[in-house]
């Protein structure tokens, strides 16, 4: 591989870094996106001979995304991580406010985390073979309905004059933070955003926007570092040397773009809505299908 090639099989896995870092959090799927891309820009990010490496590559960049959001969200898992170990020393699992918040991220996990690993092979075929490309186009089309869905029974709800009994996450039962948590379950699916069907199930169980945002935020983290932990080691096999150069760079700016879309999320969501994304993602879903049934 010439230098020339080098910087070049760089510089895109760099940009599809910085897409992975937008688009994990803002709910447009970034496993959409990526693969999306990968398929209409023809970007073989060095993957020709080694395209069975490309899902670990991905799984990187979402290890990055784990841990900007654990430095944004840092004095919060303080809490929850001191709650936990509460529960262990008093010998009972809810003992006040942050105890039951850190227990119903647990219930809100266990159902995705369990799903994702009986499953996850299932899925590979979206990665390793493009004639199912098509079928992401399609899936992102299915995202922004699940979104406008949202915005629809939320000003609904609000119609009905239940605008100030918005519940904070620590006022969610135990079965509705196991649904919300359930909902992930559909980010299996390359193109449905794991945060969009998140931040729409809390807003189903009676949540405001930037608190379904703050919940979505808090299950995602331990889902998405745990899957990338378990996939990492396979990229410091011998036979992933190949493309262990350009996955560096790339993570690292998916952990930079990531945590600047946390942050500006957080404060989008205090006075705005899902549709701008649902919008988005039913526009590029659609032109993104019509491309690929037809190449």
């Amino acid at each position: 591989m010439t230098h020339l090639a080098l910087w070049q099989a760089m510089l895109q896995a760099v940009l599809l870094g910085i897409l992975q870092g937008v688009s994990e959090l803002f709910p447009v799927s970034s496993l959409g996106q990526i693969i999306v891309a990968k398929a209409l820009l023809h970007l073989h990010l060095h993957f020709n001979a080694h395209n069975k490496h490309f899902l670990s590559f991905v799984v990187a960049l979402h290890l990055a995304t784990a841990l900007a959001l654990v430095i944004y969200f840092w004095k919060q898992w303080k809490i929850v991580l001191g709650a936990y170990w509460g529960s262990l020393k008093r010998r009972r699992f809810v003992y006040d406010e942050p105890s039951k918040f850190a227990w119903l991220l647990v219930a809100g996990t266990l159902v995705v985390g369990a799903v994702g690993f009986a499953f996850k092979k299932k899925f590979t075929l979206f990665f390793d073979d493009a004639h199912y490309y098509w079928m992401v186009a399609l899936f992102l089309i299915i995202n922004g309905g699940v979104m406008f869905l949202g915005d629809y029974m939320k000003k609904r709800a609000l119609r009905k004059a239940q605008q100030g009994q918005q519940k904070r996450a620590e006022d969610l039962t135990f079965p509705a933070a196991t649904l919300v948590g359930a909902s992930q379950t559909l980010a299996l699916f390359p193109g449905i955003s794991r945060s969009g069907v998140a931040i729409v199930g809390g807003i189903l169980a009676g949540l405001s926007y930037e608190e379904a945002c703050r919940f979505a935020f808090m299950l995602a983290t331990p889902v998405i570092g745990a899957a990338g932990l378990l996939k990492l080691p396979a990229l410091f096999k011998p036979e992933a040397r190949a493309i262990l150069g350009i996955t560096v760079p790339a993570a690292l700016a998916a952990g930079i773009t990531a945590y600047l879309s946390i942050k500006f999320l957080m404060i989008y969501f205090e006075t705005r809505r899902l549709t701008p994304f649902a919008i988005y993602c039913v526009v590029i879903g659609a032109i993104a299908m019509i491309v690929l049934l037809h190449h």
